[in-house]
């Protein structure tokens, strides 16, 4: 019975009946379930509490006397107000028969919208998104504790996190391979160059051609984090969800880089992931040896190893020598362990990591 509120919208839960009388009338066996609800869903908390306070200002409001001309008058604040694409509560109410509480609505859906339902005027969510799709879709939500395996029309693979969802067009038909996503996810894409492989996520649109990447992007996030495995991947703000003034860039990304998409700031930054990994084959990795060799050519082994740019000033290391190999630790590990051989330091800026040292007697 539960599984079916696991992707319910506001919408969905202000048409549902049981939901309505749980509201109005606190039956103790509905309280239950929407309490176990809440319970195995979380990510739903936030929803079914705007979907309450809704049927409640509605309830309230049908024991209102309401005149005829303020009705239209208020309608017309309201499609002033609150754009068709994020409210569609006017033809929801023609359905219920709610039409007496349009006062009562109006003031309770300023603030909604004004003390957090939407945070900045132009949020983008993953349900506006999929309404606008131009095909039928089909969504996979993974209402499970572990990460869920899709695998689609074309090959790719997609590992879906919990509370996540999924939505795309079974067949891919189309020039470009679209799918949209609310949540987290690992993509495995397959390459296929004459139909780049698209994810909208929020307001972010990520294209590769074939390549493994990682989005997260919760609807109620104040960001949007794309991180690259391998390959090369576009990332860039969807026009149609972003303000007139934003000045968004799009950034292109390599392995162990991610891009960072502060919502309510509308900017976007490119950095390296928490903690970089090898990006090179374990039977080339296994030809990084070093015996007593200048510490310059560590770095540009790292370099290539991770696929990190990582400035340093080579003259003035050229008398620190080092004999050490590289195995599977992450990139900031070896850089400690080599920093503090020669008695060094590093910092990360942006994408790029920078040595600071002193000549080596």
């Amino acid at each position: 019975m539960l599984k079916k509120y696991a992707s319910y919208t506001v919408e969905d839960f202000i048409q549902d009946e049981a939901f309505i009388d749980w509201v109005k009338l606190c039956h103790p066996e509905d309280a239950s379930v929407f309490h176990d609800l809440v319970k195995e869903y979380p990510y739903q908390a936030e929803t079914i509490a705007q979907a309450r306070q809704i049927v409640l200002h509605l309830d309230e409001a049908l024991k209102a006397d309401v005149d005829t001309f303020e009705v239209q008058e208020i309608w017309e604040r309201i499609d002033d107000a609150i754009s068709s694409e994020k409210v569609r509560i006017r033809h929801m109410l023609g359905r219920i028969h709610y039409l007496a509480a349009a006062s009562i609505l109006f003031l309770a859906g300023l603030v909604w919208w004004q003390v957090g339902l939407v945070k900045t005027a132009n949020v983008s969510t993953y349900t506006s998104l999929i309404r606008e799709a131009d095909v039928p879709l089909e969504e996979i939500v993974n209402t499970s504790n572990k990460p869920l395996l899709v695998k689609l029309a074309d090959g790719s693979r997609v590992t879906l996190d919990e509370n996540s969802r999924l939505s795309f067009n079974k067949d891919f038909t189309g020039r470009e391979r679209e799918v949209f996503l609310s949540g987290g996810a690992f993509f495995d894409v397959t390459k296929n160059a004459e139909r780049p492989f698209v994810v909208y996520a929020n307001e972010l649109v990520t294209k590769v051609l074939g390549t493994s990447f990682t989005i997260k992007a919760f609807d109620q996030d104040q960001q949007v984090v794309v991180s690259v495995k391998s390959g090369k991947v576009a990332v860039f703000a969807n026009k149609n969800k972003i303000t007139e003034k934003s000045r968004i860039r799009s950034v292109t990304l390599a392995p162990n880089q991610q891009a960072i998409f502060l919502r309510q700031k509308e900017t976007i930054s490119r950095s390296l992931v928490d903690k970089p990994q090898i990006v090179i084959s374990p039977e080339e990795l296994m030809h990084f040896t070093f015996a007593n060799v200048q510490v310059a050519s560590i770095f540009e082994a790292l370099k290539k190893a991770y696929g990190v740019e990582i400035k340093y000033d080579e003259e003035l290391l050229s008398g620190c020598r080092l004999t050490t190999s590289l195995t599977n630790e992450t990139l900031y590990e070896r850089l400690d362990v080599i920093c503090e051989a020669i008695d060094a330091s590093y910092k990360v800026v942006d994408d790029q990591v920078i040595v600071s040292g002193k000549r080596c007697n």
